[in-house]
């Protein structure tokens, strides 16, 4: 029996808007109804966007070209702004969350929003920006280490910084060779090396201290853009934001004997970015929209759902950019 997919999510757009309207929207496999679609700054345009959950609800932290949108989703037939925080105007932005905190970074200057939560379901605020670095094109958070890994340049590909007060971070290291996207699980960060064609595997057990572990060279890559890895640590997914290259799956349970399992990509053939939760991973893959594939046996890959955001066929950077899915129990 096929896995009813009723998620709430929430799609960025690149260039063409967050969840275009009903009219335009294109349809989507029968296991994945669209509950609601938002496009309230059409003309600003969107970028990417988040989840965070706090008090039972659930809201949709949206980057806004010009700001962030923070949305209340937990009632799928009434959502509703609670707050906008303007920031610099950038069709690129990324936003994580810790603790009470939502840190948003963009490509156009202005150093990271950290903007306080705490006021949900009233209110957000900004509380503050960090300067120590004027840009960056995405972070990742790791909860559990209270670390902030930011994109950088070609002087400090990767920065790592310390939320041990979420208000002040304190930048404690750099590393890397160069760096689009990051994630760090169990004291070890795996870096997307864009142009170099790996994935770094870096030893943070001592974050002011980083240290090469293992490179993983992908073949004939493209430009290597995100992974991300499961939960049990044991596998890993990644995308390259080039034509005709695959999602791929590898088995990284031995970082010195790293194997592809299986690798799978959509019609239009230009994956974006992929998050994995539980059995699955869920793609934004621009012109194809949101794409679920089923990671059961890593072996096996194949297409559990899809909703089409974009409808005309296109090979561009058309389409869905970023997606979160349903934090809350009871929507898939």
């Amino acid at each position: 029996m096929k896995k009813q997919f009723v998620i709430l999510t929430y799609i960025a757009a690149l260039f063409v808007g967050l969840l275009l309207s009903s009219a335009t929207l294109a349809q989507g496999s029968a296991n994945v109804p669209l509950l609601v679609n938002i496009d309230q700054y059409s003309a600003a345009g969107y970028s990417d966007c988040w989840g965070y959950t706090a008090g039972g609800r659930e809201y949709a932290l949206l980057g806004v070209r010009s700001g962030t949108s923070i949305i209340d989703i937990t009632d799928t037939d009434n959502p509703v702004e609670i707050a906008f925080i303007p920031g610099s105007f950038s069709t690129w932005k990324d936003i994580k969350t810790y603790q009470h905190y939502a840190y948003v970074v963009n490509e156009n200057g202005g150093g990271m929003q950290i903007i306080d939560l705490s006021g949900l379901p009233n209110t957000a605020t900004l509380a503050g920006t960090y300067t120590g670095f004027n840009t960056s094109h995405n972070i990742y958070i790791d909860t559990t280490s209270a670390i902030l890994l930011a994109e950088g340049n070609f002087l400090e590909p990767v920065r790592t910084l310390s939320l041990a007060n979420p208000e002040s971070p304190v930048q404690i290291s750099d590393f890397g060779v160069e760096c689009h996207d990051i994630f760090l699980q169990n004291d070890i960060a795996m870096v997307s090396e864009g142009g170099n064609g790996t994935i770094g595997f870096y030893n943070l057990a001592n974050p002011a201290q980083p240290s090469l572990l293992t490179s993983l060279n992908i073949p004939a890559a493209g430009y290597v853009h995100n992974a991300w890895p499961t939960e049990d640590g044991h596998y890993m997914i990644t995308t390259e934001e080039t034509g005709g290259k695959t999602i791929k799956m590898w088995d990284i349970s031995d970082l010195n004997n790293i194997s592809m399992t299986d690798q799978i990509l959509g019609p239009s053939g230009l994956a974006h970015n992929a998050h994995v939760k539980g059995d699955y991973v869920y793609v934004s893959h621009y012109a194809d929209g949101l794409r679920i594939y089923d990671i059961s046996n890593p072996n096996d890959i194949f297409e559990a759902g899809y909703y089409d955001t974009y409808g005309p066929p296109s090979s561009s950077y058309d389409g869905a950019w970023g997606l979160i899915r349903s934090l809350l129990p009871g929507k898939c």
